[in-house]
């Protein structure tokens, strides 16, 4: 792990062309290219919340029935993110299908299909899916300000949930072991005004092996985060940003692949950083 960590700072760095307006909102991008002990991409976007430049919204797809079982339809992540005030944006909340009356699960993911999304998610106050309580909820109180873990009484204005909190007071809460995966990482720092949106690629032997928990914990508090929740990953794993031609670019390789090329997931829903009322160039 020591070379894993000071491979993070390491020069191996590159900021692709994005809006340069965007450091102007509090936003650093950066991609870490690691190749010892393993191949790895890893993709960094660093936002400035105490700036008051920026906000965080969640996207969610159309809900499809109603007060049905099925909470958003299955929906390309860039028309989630096609707003223009949208800068920046990252999948959130783990889901699944519905199974069939022989329960079975259709998971060939299509734009439009129904699914069931796990966690509190929600947006302008409005909750599409709810829980009691949980430590993997990250909700924007109306002030903008950041909340990791849900409680009864919390009023969240836009609210998401992953799998688990991995970093807690600055130590990972996860074991070493576990299988590398793409991964998707939403981490805050201890004064709660730096927000961190992170993925991981994944599944691709030589380009990008992903990481497993405890490597994927290890990173976000390399990075300087006080806390940190592993949300859905694998082939939802997706970030994309404003680039200098004003237009919405994803910036990983996401691991689903067709006819050999790397295929954008349809998601139910996803966490936008908004401008607010500056202009980005």
């Amino acid at each position: 792990m020591v070379a894993f960590c000071s491979a993070c700072v390491a020069p191996n760095e590159r900021n692709p062309a994005v809006a340069t307006g965007l450091k102007n909102l509090g936003i650093n991008y950066r991609l870490i290219e690691l190749t010892d002990p393993i191949a790895n991409k890893i993709h960094i976007l660093r936002i400035n919340l105490a700036l008051n430049r920026v906000k965080a919204q969640v996207v969610l797809g159309e809900d499809p029935d109603g007060d049905g079982p099925a909470e958003a339809a299955l929906t390309d992540p860039r028309k989630l993110a096609s707003s223009s005030s949208v800068v920046a944006f990252v999948n959130t909340n783990p889901w699944d299908s519905f199974p069939d009356d022989q329960g079975k699960r259709n998971r060939k993911w299509y734009s439009g299909q129904m699914v069931d999304i796990h966690g509190l998610a929600g947006t302008s106050g409005k909750m599409r899916s709810s829980v009691a309580t949980n430590n993997a909820s990250i909700w924007f109180d109306s002030e903008g300000n950041v909340n990791f873990g849900h409680q009864p009484g919390d009023e969240p204005k836009e609210a998401t949930t992953g799998f688990q909190q991995i970093l807690s007071k600055g130590n990972p809460t996860v074991n070493s072991d576990g299988a590398r995966h793409p991964r998707t990482a939403i981490g805050i720092d201890k004064k709660g005004e730096i927000l961190w949106l992170v993925v991981v690629d994944g599944r691709q032997q030589q380009y990008s092996e992903g990481m497993n928990l405890h490597e994927l914990a290890n990173l976000m508090k390399e990075i300087g985060c006080w806390k940190a929740t592993n949300m859905d990953g694998g082939g939802s794993s997706i970030i994309g940003l404003l680039d200098k031609n004003g237009k919405i670019k994803i910036m990983n390789s996401p691991s689903d692949r067709a006819f050999g090329r790397s295929k954008i997931r349809p998601l139910p829903m996803i966490l936008t950083i908004n401008k607010s009322n500056q202009p980005v160039r």
